[in-house]
């Protein structure tokens, strides 16, 4: 009589229809034949879909409605079920993996706790509900606990678990891509492994991107998209937020390897879309509760890279663009510090997080300046020009929380890489070291790390050029960069 059919063997032991003793991570048929041994994540229970106007899932798995005012920080991942819908208990090492993306993960993306409670709410019944947006999430946190020193989840080796999640989940992408799912789960799903590979550093250098190219393709299927916009659901305050994700890593400046044959291109949102709307110059200059800062500004730092190409590619460009770019700037410079803009989020705000969604806004428009000052007029670092913006952005990170995540923090990659690569005194050097090491310890990434080793190359190749005293423009010694930085 054949013995109980094994529910979570291996993949070996499936494909060789014999009984796997599931012991992880290698089990003892594979290990005696000397076999590849092999989980997957193979989830599937029926074809449920997402309920997305509920709160609440056969586990219990219940959120609180009531919008935070940022005085606590919130643990969300206590509240999550250890079962899935269709009755499997998470494994102990899943189960942490997917509290530490509830609390941790999840809220380093957030500027202020009704964001992160909106990302709850929307993505972890999903995340629960799809084994291939499961697996992506799970990797997420895998590589966030190695980049915090944790080298082992439960008795297994980070880095083995991170290999075996992404074998796994991107072939449960693949499959689910191919029978079709929601547009609002396929999106995220290829969002979560876009972070993956930034996160982990550990990918191609062009990886990330090609999960990007999947979203696009998602929200250039018109039909499929607009049915998520249509919805007003706890999903779709999620995809809204993650929305704003995707423009900001196909928009905000990054440094790319010169081994790179494939430039990347920004990508265009399919013009009938409501969330076109929002990126409008002249319709929303408020301040973007996800990014911290305003879609307009964005939609300029789009301008200055896409002209900066132009230039890189010899194609015929003006004085007079750069000129407008730069009187763009300085007006919105100018009537925010008259008018402060209005901060667009679902949450009552209190007067301390106010004044920080106010910092971190003008603090991005000092980086585009010097971005600007950078990339369209070669300025060298020691110019008044862009010391003033250096300074200004110096002053108010010191006046900002650091070190937090869910926070504006969370958004001073850009700024704080920017500032430091205009840096040539040591005092600009120590202070720029010390907001990278509190970038770290808030986003618990990998990424960040790369960030520093680039700004010490930048430092080196400064000093065996001789240039003390910022003589030169900080442009052409990024080109001479051969990793890729992410900054977001």
């Amino acid at each position: 009589m054949a013995g109980k059919r094994s529910r979570r063997g291996c993949e070996e032991c499936r494909r060789r229809r014999r009984k796997c003793d599931e012991q992880q991570p290698f089990c003892m048929a594979c290990t005696s034949r000397g076999c590849n041994c092999i989980y997957t994540l193979k989830l599937v229970w029926g074809g449920l879909e997402l309920d997305k106007s509920r709160n609440t899932d056969e586990g219990g798995f219940v959120f609180s409605t009531t919008p935070s005012d940022g005085s606590e920080a919130l643990e969300l991942g206590s509240k999550l079920p250890r079962s899935l819908p269709n009755g499997i208990s998470l494994p102990p090492r899943y189960y942490k993996l997917l509290v530490y993306f509830a609390d941790d993960i999840l809220a380093s993306l957030s500027c202020h706790p009704s964001i992160h409670q909106d990302l709850c709410k929307g993505l972890m019944p999903a995340t629960l509900e799809f084994p291939h947006l499961l697996s992506a999430c799970l990797a997420l946190s895998t590589a966030g606990f190695a980049s915090r020193g944790i080298a082992n989840v439960d008795g297994i080796d980070a880095f083995r678990l991170l290999d075996h999640l992404q074998s796994s989940g991107l072939s449960l992408l693949r499959s689910a891509l191919e029978v079709g799912q929601p547009s609002e789960v396929l999106l995220t799903t290829c969002l979560m492994w876009s972070l993956v590979d930034v996160f982990s550093c550990r990918s191609e250098a062009s990886s990330w991107r090609v999960h990007l190219q999947g979203v696009k393709a998602i929200i250039d299927n018109k039909q499929g998209y607009n049915r998520v916009l249509a919805d007003s659901g706890a999903m779709h305050a999620a995809i809204k937020h993650l929305h704003m994700l995707y423009v900001s890593l196909q928009t905000l400046p990054y440094i790319f390897s010169p081994k790179e044959q494939d430039r990347p291109q920004v990508a265009t949102v399919h013009p009938t879309t409501k969330l076109q709307a929002r990126n409008s110059v002249i319709s929303n200059y408020s301040i973007d509760g996800f990014l911290g800062y305003s879609e307009e500004l964005l939609h300029i730092l789009h301008q200055i890279n896409k002209l900066a190409d132009e230039r890189s590619d010899i194609l015929p460009t003006s004085d007079a663009e750069s000129d407008i770019l730069l009187g763009k700037v300085m007006g919105m410079i100018a009537r925010d510090a008259a008018n402060p803009p209005n901060v667009d989020i679902c949450s009552v705000l209190s007067a301390d997080y106010g004044r920080e969604f106010i910092l971190c806004h003008r603090i991005f428009q000092q980086t585009a300046l010097i971005v600007l000052y950078r990339r369209l007029y070669e300025m060298p670092s020691q110019m008044l020009p862009i010391q003033n913006a250096v300074a200004a952005i110096t002053e108010m990170l010191d006046n900002m929380p650091q070190g937090q995540p869910c926070h504006t923090w969370v958004a001073m990659a850009l700024p704080v890489f920017t500032i430091g690569c205009e840096a040539f005194t040591p005092e600009q050097k120590n202070f720029v070291l010390d907001k990278v090491q509190r970038l770290k310890e808030c986003l618990g990434s990998f990424h960040v790390g790369i960030i520093r080793q680039a700004l010490k190359d930048v430092w080196e190749k400064r000093s065996v050029l001789g240039d003390m005293e910022g003589h030169l423009c900080a442009g052409s010694l990024l080109g001479e960069l051969k990793y890729n930085i992410i900054l977001f």
